[in-house]
């Protein structure tokens, strides 16, 4: 029996280019930490664990010396804060896509709307989208969540939607 492997098969664009990117660290030597796994898929991490990764789950966790990767899920802006604080390095492998909603999250504070984000409120993605805007926010699950919000707090605002990028509706 023959099998046939789709070519589309594997991680997508953003993951493979933040796995791509702590792999070329990691051979040229340099001490390298994640943000949390870099990717859902522990063998993947325990592999780049094996050639000496650290996975911290805070910047707090991060050893000195230590780059930091950020993940394609990218991350608040709070997150940078901190690693700016602290004199860290880092490599941000923030996939495109989730780039341009997170600039949609800081565009919705810039103009007073609402941002409504179709996601998993737990999602690392979803944290990082809710992180990138101090204006008023809800992250519903399923048509039954959104249906529940009571609205924006001052129905004149106007409304800014996003989805996480991995999320289906």
């Amino acid at each position: 029996m023959e099998i046939k492997v789709a070519k589309t098969a594997g991680f997508c664009f953003g993951v493979n280019r933040a796995v791509e990117l702590t792999y070329g660290l990691l051979a040229e030597g340099r001490r390298v930490a994640t943000l949390g796994p870099l990717i859902h898929n522990p063998q993947a991490v325990a592999d780049m664990q094996r050639r000496g990764a650290l996975v911290a789950d805070t910047v707090e966790d991060i050893p000195a010396g230590y780059e930091v990767v950020i993940r394609s899920h990218g991350v608040p802006c709070s997150v940078y804060d901190a690693l700016a604080a602290r004199g860290v390095r880092y490599h941000d492998a923030t996939c495109p896509f989730v780039q341009k909603i997170q600039r949609i999250a800081e565009q919705a504070e810039k103009e007073n709307a609402v941002l409504l984000v179709a996601g998993d409120k737990t999602h690392p993605e979803v944290q990082g989208i809710v992180g990138h805007t101090r204006g008023e926010v809800f992250v519903f699950a399923d048509l039954d969540e959104l249906r529940a919000w009571k609205g924006p707090s001052d129905p004149q605002k106007p409304l800014f939607a996003v989805a996480q990028t991995t999320f289906q509706v």
